[in-house]
């Protein structure tokens, strides 16, 4: 596997399980950011920006669609990041406040903390289980 998904795959699953975590040791904190950030733009631009940026760099990095379910995971992931971002930087506070609503998160809540805890489960078991492979000269100069 590329050193890419395996660094990415490290990466990702970690913070993924530290936000699942997060999540389940206080619903009630997590519960007020996130409505907290349906009704403040400015969190909303700062949320936006640190998505898109965080989405862009996956997705230029790891933009793999045909080598298995795992790297796709991965593309999969930069790719969702890169959109909310978007939409965060650019849909109206109203509209993400009526898409969370919409989302039913207060009601679903386990459901929407059991995402993170399965994407970062799976992605830190596969990438923290694969031997590192080594850089190659081009990607250690950033030409690859």
């Amino acid at each position: 596997m590329s050193a890419a998904t395996v660094y990415l795959s490290r990466l990702i699953g970690v913070v993924a399980l530290v936000i699942a975590a997060g999540m389940l040791l206080d619903k009630a904190t997590t519960l007020a950011a996130v409505d907290h950030l349906g009704s403040d733009r400015s969190s909303l631009l700062l949320v936006g920006m640190v998505r898109a940026a965080v989405g862009a760099g996956v997705v230029l990095i790891h933009n793999v669609w045909t080598r298995g379910f795992w790297p796709l995971v991965v593309t999969l992931t930069g790719w969702a990041m890169l959109v909310r971002g978007v939409m965060n930087l650019f849909l109206p506070t109203e509209v993400m406040a009526a898409l969370l609503q919409a989302a039913h998160f207060r009601e679903f809540y386990y459901l929407y903390a059991l995402i993170p805890l399965l994407l970062g489960g799976y992605l830190a078991l596969r990438g923290f289980s694969a031997p590192m492979p080594s850089l190659s000269a081009a990607e250690r100069s950033g030409q690859g």
